[in-house]
């Protein structure tokens, strides 16, 4: 079709269009048939006629009369030609125009069965909502184009439900993280200030109280903003080659200043291995890795890490002594507040998404995060990360 019919057809709804192109289709088809018999037909016919019979069989006829019959018909044959043609045209005219209507009705009902998928498409996706996103489609029929449709709309549904829970379970759990400091800080000040005999030590102590919930709070609400950064990481993140055992040697001699570090036993083996990614967000993540492993530990205990280069991969492992966790809710451990498989929401140590911000880190540099529970206690993670070319 020509632009100006295209342009002419946008303002149409889908089965109209579907109904004018079958239409269009079928009369173009039957006049161009109906042309070449109508050519055919023409060319068929001859130039002059010719006299057959037996010599005896013709009338006596003067010299000049043979042409002048032969003329005569010509010419009537010549109008009979031209009678047959003219009422062919019209006829033909009548059986395009009679096509053209039977087309417009077949065109439609068969437009209409072939778009009633669709329909039931569109009315059940209008039903849905954040309130009922369980619901799927589950298009019956023949496995065609619109049922695969169908499908990916029912997966793109379960995504967005995951998604949607997802985000309900955060802003419940970080909620209670933080009600409890706030709740905690004021019960301390409330006790405080009831106490008309409370003398300047006492006020004080209240006073770091409060202090420590409000930094509990602060440092809750920076690593959610950190969760956040890393998560819209696609926009903001430079990708660059990385040392991977430069960044993870950093982050070691960093965490072996934390509170309780310089009592463990710590194994390092770095080897060299460089990789394609954001050196702040892996050094977060590696940084992630070594703080979570000195914060679950246990006295006494050991911290193992190791950088690796392998075939097309580069492997941070990070091992820890620790409380004996259950294997089948480790995985859950990268989910927001989770520990050991419970929720984070008694533990004042740390903000119950270290793991999580290494998982985002992961997925955003087509990582894999491997965590396994160690037999005698404590926890392997495991980081593997592309080589860079």
């Amino acid at each position: 079709m020509s632009t100006a019919t295209g342009r002419a057809l946008d303002g149409l709804s889908v089965r109209w269009r579907l109904t004018v192109t079958y239409t269009v289709v079928a009369v173009v088809s039957a006049a161009v048939l109906l042309a070449a018999v109508y050519l055919l037909v023409e060319l068929a016919q001859p130039d002059t006629v010719v006299l057959k019979g037996e010599p005896a069989e013709l009338p006596l006829m003067r010299p000049g009369d043979e042409l002048a019959l032969r003329e005569a018909l010509d010419e009537q044959r010549a109008d009979a030609v031209d009678t047959t043609l003219r009422s062919f045209l019209v006829w033909s005219a009548v059986g395009l125009a009679l096509m053209a209507g039977v087309s417009v009705a077949v065109g439609w009902a068969f437009a209409g069965r072939a778009l009633r998928p669709v329909h039931t498409i569109t009315s059940r996706a209008r039903r849905l909502s954040a309130d009922s996103l369980d619901q799927r489609l589950h298009l019956d029929g023949p496995r065609d184009e619109l049922r695969e449709m169908a499908e990916t709309f029912d997966s793109l549904l379960d995504r967005i439900q995951a998604a949607f829970a997802s985000e309900r379970r955060l802003v419940a759990t970080m909620s209670h993280e933080l009600r409890t400091p706030l709740a905690n800080q004021r019960a301390v000040l409330e006790v405080a200030l009831a106490d008309p005999g409370a003398d300047a030590a006492t006020l004080r102590h209240a006073a770091e109280v409060a202090r420590g919930q409000a930094e509990r709070a602060q440092r809750t609400v920076d690593a959610l903003l950190t969760l956040a950064r890393v998560q819209a990481g696609a926009e903001t993140s430079r990708l660059a080659p990385v040392a991977l055992e430069q960044i993870t040697g950093a982050a070691v001699d960093a965490t072996r200043d934390l509170e309780g570090a310089a009592e463990l036993s710590w194994q390092v083996s770095l080897d060299p291995a460089t990789v394609t990614g954001d050196a702040d967000l892996l050094a977060l993540a590696v940084g992630n890795l070594l703080h979570n492993a000195v914060l679950h530990n246990v006295e006494g205990g050991w911290v193992r890490v190791r950088v690796a280069a392998s075939v097309g991969s580069a492997v941070v492992e990070v091992a820890n002594s620790g409380p004996e966790l259950d294997p089948g809710s480790v995985e859950a451990l990268t989910l927001p507040f989770r520990r050991g498989g419970r929720d984070r929401t008694s533990s004042t140590r740390g903000t119950g998404l270290g793991l999580t911000i290494v998982s985002a880190v992961a997925e955003h540099h087509h990582a894999d995060l491997r965590l396994r529970a160690r037999d005698d206690g404590g926890l392997d993670a495991r980081l593997a990360l592309p080589l860079a070319p």
